[in-house]
């Protein structure tokens, strides 16, 4: 048991390792839908973003769906493991919702050692572009991995996320390319599994005005963008 339990605590941190970072969201959120100040994600179908962390990495959308009110965008490809021992997928969306960002992730299927699992989706409030330097928001999400293995029951893993703007209208050069009004914001995932804590992990984005993702650092790991297509 003790063996499964770790698998599941390892399947469960793939999901914090997201490229862009990190189902439903249960979370709160203060700041409220204001007004946006410029498109920091442009979203269209063929939109196409690379990056190279030592590899190229593309994400591209690939579709678009109405769920409720709101249209999401449809990702090709979204996240890599935190470890090369486990292998999953899912399927990521992006929505926009005045100055708010949000990403929803389908349930992610993982294999390690022949051994498969399954961790459910969520949707968290990926970024604003609305808060001034030193702004934040939080919320919470709860993510439950499934093991295919008779007897096994269930993880449950809480998840409290934290983002705040660190510097706006920069300027900021990538790959010798200069990029304007960019937004710089951490996102801090805070992980309890059985009331007890996981783990906690830090991302660091970059956001250009009209352009997008253009570099992404986790675990001291910088992911540079080095093209991008928009329609």
């Amino acid at each position: 048991m003790k063996k499964f339990k770790s698998f599941a605590l390892m399947t469960l941190f793939v999901s914090t390792s997201l490229l862009t970072s990190c189902s439903s969201d249960s979370g709160s959120d203060d700041q409220g839908n204001e007004p946006s100040q410029g498109d920091y994600w442009p979203a269209a179908v063929g939109n196409q973003w690379v990056l190279n962390n030592g590899s190229d990495i593309s994400m591209k959308i690939i579709g678009t769906e109405k769920i409720g009110q709101s249209t999401y965008y449809k990702f090709d490809k979204f996240l890599t493991p935190s470890s090369s021992d486990i292998t999953g997928s899912a399927t990521a969306w992006l929505k926009k919702t005045g100055g708010d960002y949000y990403i929803k992730l389908d349930d992610i299927v993982t294999n390690s050692g022949g051994i498969s699992s399954k961790i459910s989706g969520y949707e968290y409030t990926f970024f604003k572009d609305n808060l001034e330097v030193n702004g934040t928001w939080t919320g919470t999400y709860t993510q439950t991995t499934t093991i295919d293995i008779p007897g096994v029951p269930a993880i449950k893993m809480n998840v409290k996320y934290t983002g705040t703007i660190l510097e706006k209208g920069a300027t900021a050069v990538v790959k010798n390319v200069t990029y304007k009004d960019v937004i710089k914001f951490k996102l801090k995932l805070e992980t309890s599994v059985e009331g007890k804590a996981a783990g906690t992990s830090e991302a660091e984005y970059w956001m250009s005005k009209d352009v997008g993702l253009v570099k992404f650092i986790f675990n001291k790991v910088a992911s540079d963008l080095v093209s991008y297509k928009l329609n």
